[in-house]
Formats: structure tokens, C-alpha cells, sequence
């Protein structure tokens, strides 16, 4: 009874899922879950994606970012705070908690926007319209992994790099790309798609040599990808 009273409370909530997923497009994800704070540890379910940003499907639990924030903030909304809880991404993510009249958290609407590609186009603009007189060590000592890394002209390449190679040691291994089944390839290469590393220019080139592949067969595998969507 209870459950069937929470998806009853939650029902409204997402038709905002399929208005946020239809605003932002496939950077932006919009997830609703189920709450429940009474436990020693917060519990809940996903009961509502919108988006591909992350792998969220329905009937998940809270996710440990989730599960963590709550322990460390209660439920308290935030908004456009940098989430660094899922590789390979860059995200802005906010959180917006329901509460009945007694103030009591009954569910709790997330939003993620993958900005990888808002902040490598920021600072390479900044890098553009900064006087040649002025010293860059500060960009040069910036935290790598943070929030406050600057990507510049020239090392958006290595970010990318990066991102490439943590991508492909995580699921490729000690494989090689030619080895895998074709279902196996395409998903792989969906991933990446998923995760809009193609939206950055020379990604397909420097991916096609990681894998020992040509462009071409890349464009073949996004073409098929995205016949099927």
C-alpha cells in the first residue's frame, strides 16, 4: 500500500522528466526516485528517467552519490553543484527533494548536465581573449582532476586523450576491439556516443587509431547506432 501511495505522489513529477529531457537534449538527464528516511541508511527506488547522461534505469536503488549526499546534508536542495561521482564525465548536477505539508521527503528530483564540452569551449574562448602579457601559470598549476582544471587550446587534446583511455581500459581491458562480437562493438561505441566524447572535434580520428580501426568504420558503427534510436 504504501508503494502504490508513493507512485501515486510521484505520478505528477514526471511528466518534468520528459520537459527537462525535451529541453536540454542528450547532455542534460532528469531522474525522479522514491525516498524513504526513516531507515538508518536513506532508501529509495528510481522511479522515472529522462536521458541517457548516466546508466539510471528504473527500479534501481539510490545511487551512492545520492545515498552520501543525504548523509552528509540531510535533505536539503541544491542547485548546479559539480558532481564527481561518475567517471569520465563532467557534471552539473541539482537536487530538488518533495516534501509533503509536514515537510517530510517523499521523493527527490535530480538533474545532470554532462558540461565537458561547455567547459573545454569556456576556457578555449578565454584562452582566445587573454593579452599575450599576462602570465598563465596559474592555468598551468590548475587541479587536473577538480572542478577548477582549465582546458585550454592545448590540452584539450590530452583531456581527451584521457578521457579515451580511462574509457577503453575500463572496458576493453586487455582485449582488442577487433576481438569483440558485433553487438559488442556497437555498444561500445554507443557508450561513447552516450557520453558525447564525438561532439568534440578529432575524437573520432584518435579514437579510430586507439581501437586500430579507420574513421570510416566509426561512422559506420555511429550511423547504425543512431538508425536504431
Amino acid at each position: 500500500m504504501m508503494s502504490e501511495f508513493l507512485n501515486r505522489e510521484l505520478e505528477p513529477y514526471k511528466g518534468i522528466l520528459r520537459m527537462l529531457g525535451g529541453q536540454f537534449g542528450d547532455s542534460c538527464q532528469a531522474i525522479l526516485y522514491s525516498l524513504d528516511l526513516m531507515q538508518e541508511r536513506p532508501v529509495g527506488i528510481t522511479v522515472g528517467v529522462s536521458g541517457t547522461t548516466t546508466d539510471a534505469c528504473i527500479g534501481e536503488p539510490l545511487p551512492e552519490f545520492l545515498v552520501t549526499y543525504l548523509a552528509e546534508n540531510g535533505p536539503r536542495s541544491q542547485y548546479g553543484f559539480i558532481n564527481k561521482s561518475y567517471p569520465s564525465l563532467v557534471l552539473r548536477t541539482s537536487v530538488q527533494f518533495l516534501e509533503r505539508e509536514n515537510q517530510e521527503a517523499f521523493g527527490c528530483l535530480c538533474i545532470h548536465h554532462n558540461i565537458v564540452h561547455i567547459k573545454m569551449i569556456t576556457s578555449f574562448l578565454e584562452e582566445l581573449t587573454r593579452p599575450n602579457n599576462l602570465e598563465d601559470d596559474d592555468e598551468q598549476g590548475a587541479d587536473a582532476e577538480g572542478e577548477d582544471r582549465v582546458y585550454t587550446a592545448g590540452n584539450i587534446q590530452g583531456f581527451l586523450d584521457s578521457i579515451i583511455s580511462e574509457f577503453l581500459e575500463e572496458h576493453l581491458g586487455a582485449n582488442n576491439f577487433a576481438s569483440l562480437e558485433k553487438n559488442d562493438k556497437l555498444a561500445l561505441i554507443a557508450e561513447l556516443d552516450r557520453r558525447g566524447v564525438f561532439l568534440v572535434k578529432g575524437a573520432v580520428n584518435l579514437i579510430a587509431k586507439r581501437i586500430n580501426i579507420s574513421k570510416f568504420s566509426i561512422y559506420n558503427y555511429l550511423d547504425e547506432i543512431r538508425s536504431q534510436l
